[in-house]
């Protein structure tokens, strides 16, 4: 068995590097598996906003990368929810554009597996496909200590100071 210090270090999952401002310090941590790294890599450069809003969904993501790790709260309203349960112990962290499923193996712990639009994810239905098809097997194959997620469906249980 293994953990996510483990994993990193047998090039399993990638530390996502929030490039947090001195003297802010990382509170929580993100970390992505082979196909969402390629996926930031290759595809996130190139995408553009179609919900119109002037930041680019690569300037959204650096954005939210660094507010999740800073432990800054993480806000919602009555129309947005950076971070959504879809079902067991699946989470998807949103910013206007981009949505990455994965899972939480502990509480400011998130481990990312598959990104997208939310335009493609919507006209694709992709939504159950990335959880049963791609987060639920690659966390499943893992050789991650158990538990292997955070259960529960409130944000409260994955993330400290959510409002």
């Amino acid at each position: 068995m293994a953990t996510v210090i483990d994993l990193v270090g047998r090039g399993d999952l990638f530390k996502l590097d929030p490039q947090l401002d001195h003297p802010q310090q990382e509170m929580r941590r993100i970390y992505a598996g082979p196909k969402l790294r390629t996926w930031i890599e290759n595809d996130l450069p190139g995408l553009v906003s179609d919900r119109n809003v002037e930041s680019l969904p690569i300037q959204q993501f650096d954005e939210f990368v660094a507010l999740f790790c800073s432990g800054d709260t993480l806000t919602y309203d009555q129309h947005f929810k950076p971070l959504n349960h879809v079902e067991d112990g699946i989470w998807e962290l949103k910013t206007t554009d981009l949505r990455i499923f994965g899972w939480f193996p502990q509480k400011d712990c998130f481990v990312g597996v598959i990104g997208d639009t939310k335009r493609r994810i919507i006209d694709y239905g992709l939504y159950g496909p990335y959880a049963k098809v791609e987060v639920t097997p690659f966390r499943n194959q893992l050789d991650l200590d158990p538990p292997k997620f955070v259960p529960g469906k409130n944000p409260h249980d994955v993330v400290s100071d959510y409002d």
